[in-house]
């Protein structure tokens, strides 16, 4: 499974959004426990469940050198539900020692929370709440708390560029519609955004 995306540009996306952080310099990690990374399971007497993250196509790549932190696999496009024109092999990890990581190289999942990307039925792209399927409370988005500028920029110039790609912009039209045949409710986050589309300056400096 090819993408436009090359290790390149997914070093430049990491680079940008290294120091990007939902609440700004504040650790939402210490108002939860740093629960996206360890989601506790009541029913094993509170011992933390692992949390497997897949990878975006090519992703991968960027942790070929890396395995102190993490195990990787991967499952064919078959075996689970993903876009038409995936084809071959998605790639997993699995933090070996949560929430302790290299940082640096955090997948993009990581990058995003507590924001995923939409796309409406024109094809606009938005962020909003990650609220898909997911078996935790997160302290963000329960008390809707406003997130930093910077973050959200940064997040959504990050998936502005990811899907351009063809395979991602699928995944992420294929989740946008799921939303709306199940009648999911999400929301739209609130905060008044600038144009990013508009923000060429932006671009230039961290993209290009």
């Amino acid at each position: 499974m090819k993408s436009s995306i090359r290790k390149k540009d997914y070093l430049k996306i990491y680079n940008m959004t290294n120091n990007a952080s939902p609440l700004g310099k504040f650790n939402c990690g210490e108002l939860c426990n740093s629960i996206c990374c360890t989601v506790e399971n009541g029913e094993r007497n509170d011992v933390l469940e692992e949390m497997v993250l897949y990878l975006l196509p090519g992703e991968e790549e960027m942790l070929e050198n890396e395995s102190d932190w993490f195990e990787m696999f991967y499952e064919t496009t078959d075996e689970i539900e993903y876009p038409d024109s995936w084809d071959g092999e998605v790639y997993y990890i699995k933090c070996t020692n949560p929430p302790h990581c290299n940082r640096r190289l955090r997948p993009i999942q990581c990058r995003s929370f507590p924001l995923s990307p939409h796309f409406d039925k024109d094809n606009k792209l938005h962020l909003i709440y990650d609220v898909d399927d997911m078996t935790y409370q997160c302290p963000i988005i329960a008390d809707k708390m406003d997130l930093d500028e910077d973050f959200l920029k940064k997040i959504y110039k990050m998936w502005e560029r990811l899907t351009e790609d063809k395979l991602i912009f699928d995944l992420v039209k294929m989740d946008s519609l799921k939303r709306e045949k199940n009648k999911i409710d999400y929301c739209v986050f609130a905060k008044k955004i600038k144009d990013y589309h508009a923000d060429a300056e932006f671009a230039r400096k961290f993209l290009e």
